[in-house]
């Protein structure tokens, strides 16, 4: 019995390291540790440097490794796979209200089309969304899932008002095929 219980739990052990070995991440810096100058078509952040392969459309600053979003949203073109399966996005925003602030809203937004063919023009015409977070001067993590299908392509947008983003993860797992 005992050699069951041990053969079971190293089985466990072992399925968990396969999943999590093929799981990627899909945002770069998404710990903002990497800094340039403000994207040019960057709208609303102030300062000479800005947290590299994110963008802004809003009020926002990076400060000490953070960045400081009064209103508005950051995004990024998502680095997702082009191999005609489809994959579940497992997702964490670190975020706390802005400091001297009680609260502050969060939501993730995913806005993206069906792109087989490189070439075709991108489109916004699939929208997924998670409800609104409500953030405490406590650093939380804040997790959210989308499911995306074959070819899918497109933006992540985290947005609201009065936070401090501390990191942004989004691990891909492959859909089991039915």
């Amino acid at each position: 019995m005992q050699n069951k219980t041990i053969l079971t739990a190293a089985l466990a052990v072992l399925t968990a390291a396969l999943f999590a070995a093929d799981a990627r991440e899909a945002v770069r810096n998404g710990n903002f540790k990497e800094s340039a100058p403000p994207p040019k078509n960057a709208r609303g952040i102030t300062g000479t440097q800005w947290v590299k392969y994110w963008n802004c459309a809003g009020a926002a600053t990076m400060k000490d490794g953070k960045i400081q979003l009064s209103s508005g949203v950051i995004y990024q073109f998502l680095n997702l796979p082009r191999d005609g399966k489809a994959y579940l996005l497992k997702g964490e925003v670190k975020a706390a209200a802005m400091q001297g602030k009680n609260a502050g809203q969060l939501y993730v937004r995913l806005s993206s089309c069906i792109r087989k063919d490189p070439k075709t023009p991108f489109s916004h015409a699939l929208q997924k969304k998670t409800d609104q977070f409500k953030l405490t001067p406590a650093l939380q993590t804040y997790k959210f899932e989308f499911k995306i299908e074959p070819y899918e392509q497109g933006y992540l947008y985290v947005g609201g008002g009065g936070m401090q983003l501390e990191s942004v993860s989004v691990m891909m797992e492959p859909v089991a095929a039915k």
